[in-house]
């Protein structure tokens, strides 16, 4: 029996191979296989994306998803960035011009790529069809993350020799640091270890779990099945120990109640039996790892957030301090898409300058564009955020459109938890090329009804 290979079975095939390897972002392909730095910073999901656009772009049904947001929004959006490279020149920083020109043109194509993520997402799951295989690849993805997290669990008190070659290859990514392998508290190591994936840091893991954790939840209400992924996940995101993306998921549980209030639903026994079953998962996890001191030893990481002492708080303090002082040298076009690293060392108080490793970032998504692309790109971000907020919260009425039907409600409640864990972290990260930040848009995008944001 032979299959016919088609444009669009590619595409479908390549878009969910994209979900799938979504965490890979240690791995540079390019970096791995020759053992150079273009500066390119490759991961696989990229390469996977690229496949299904360009399959898309061979069908006719594609095109529209694909080209014709680029006439609204997403158009809108590049024209700021585009606009921030008067700032460069504004905000001269001193160094060579042909460095900072390159870089802002890199940054504008990483950007590019990350649209392309969101609108091939954004068309690929307006299918009917598409859903379960979508949720069949994030948690095929979950659970090689849960694998290779456990295995590095085990390495990290006994050494195992094969595992260290595989981790460099998953480390490959020089765009992408790589640490934070055993917690810190009170001015010390604990000796238990952080699970961070293919991901090289906790916190991005812990970020791209807050994008599945919301959907296998909802599937899990139709198939109690899909319970083992979501316990997967929050074990992982337990054994994380990210602040961040903890304090994000909070705030991601909060606003599905106000979301799950808005449509009209209301907690049933097996939603409650659900939350009780998640929970009691996540303490069998703590305790496995960190013993019966677990949940006090949680408060201590989540109270570690208060403490001016800790680097961890002051890196983000400095940087941030920097990036105002940025905006405010170059308010209207900022200082140009990409520039901050070379502003920041004659922007940060000297004690700050401590606080970086090779390239300063922002570590705040909105502040990221307010000082890189002035309040020129800063009105872009908030008028499509609040179309984003104001068509899901439309679609989310009982009495709105008796067209869409339940299922699709409970869908776009947990894609939009998602979209909210996932960009509220960016409030203390911004590393914004990771794919599942991009997806998580694509999702909530598919289910309001239009490709454009």
């Amino acid at each position: 029996m032979s299959i016919h290979l088609t444009p669009g079975r590619i595409g479908d095939a390549a878009f969910l191979t994209g979900l799938a390897t979504a965490p890979w972002i240690g791995l540079g392909l390019i970096h791995a296989l020759w053992g150079r730095d273009i500066g390119a910073g490759l991961q696989p999901a990229y390469l996977a994306f690229a496949v299904a656009a360009v399959m898309m772009l061979m069908e006719n049904e594609g095109r529209p998803g694909l080209l014709r947001p680029w006439r609204g929004p997403w158009g809108v959006a590049l024209g700021a960035i585009l606009i921030s490279a008067a700032g460069v020149f504004v905000a001269d920083s001193g160094v060579e011009r042909a460095l900072t020109l390159g870089r802002f043109g890199r940054q504008v194509f990483q950007w590019i790529v990350m649209a392309v993520i969101t609108l091939v997402t954004a068309t690929k799951m307006k299918k009917p069809d598409m859903w379960r295989p979508a949720l069949v690849a994030l948690a095929v993805g979950t659970g090689f993350q849960f694998l290779y997290a456990v295995v590095q669990v085990v390495d990290f008190g006994h050494p195992v020799s094969w595992f260290h070659s595989l981790d460099l290859i998953f480390t490959s990514n020089p765009s992408i640091l790589s640490g934070s392998e055993e917690l810190y508290l009170g001015h010390a190591f604990t000796g238990i270890p952080r699970v961070r994936g293919t991901a090289c840091e906790p916190l991005y893991l812990g970020n791209a779990l807050l994008l599945v954790i919301p959907l296998f939840l909802a599937a899990a209400l139709d198939r109690r099945r899909w319970l083992i992924p979501t316990g997967a996940a929050v074990g992982l995101l337990v054994a994380t120990w990210s602040r961040g993306a903890w304090l994000a998921g909070g705030g991601a549980a909060a606003a599905a109640c106000v979301m799950a209030w808005r449509a009209g639903l209301r907690p049933t026994r097996r939603g409650v039996f659900l939350g009780i079953g998640v929970g009691a998962g996540a303490a069998v996890v703590l305790g496995a790892l960190a013993g019966p001191e677990a949940l006090g030893l949680i408060g201590d990481r989540l109270q570690q957030s208060l403490v001016r002492e800790d680097w961890s708080n002051l890196t983000r303090l400095y940087s941030m301090q920097a990036a105002w002082r940025a905006f405010l040298s170059s308010p209207f076009v900022g200082i140009g898409w990409g520039q901050f690293g070379y502003h920041f060392h004659a922007l940060v108080d000297p004690r700050g300058l401590q606080a970086q490793f090779d390239w300063p970032v922002v570590n705040n998504v909105p502040l990221m564009i307010l000082c890189e692309t002035g309040l020129v790109g800063f009105a872009a971000l908030i008028a499509g955020a609040s179309g984003i907020m104001r068509r899901t919260w439309s679609r989310l009425s009982p009495g709105a459109d008796a067209s869409v039907p339940h299922q699709r409600r409970i869908r776009l409640i947990a894609a939009a938890t998602a979209m909210v864990g996932v960009w509220g972290q960016l409030m203390t990260f911004s590393q914004y090329n990771l794919p599942h930040i991009w997806i998580s848009l694509g999702f909530v995008l598919a289910l309001t009804g239009r490709d454009e944001a």
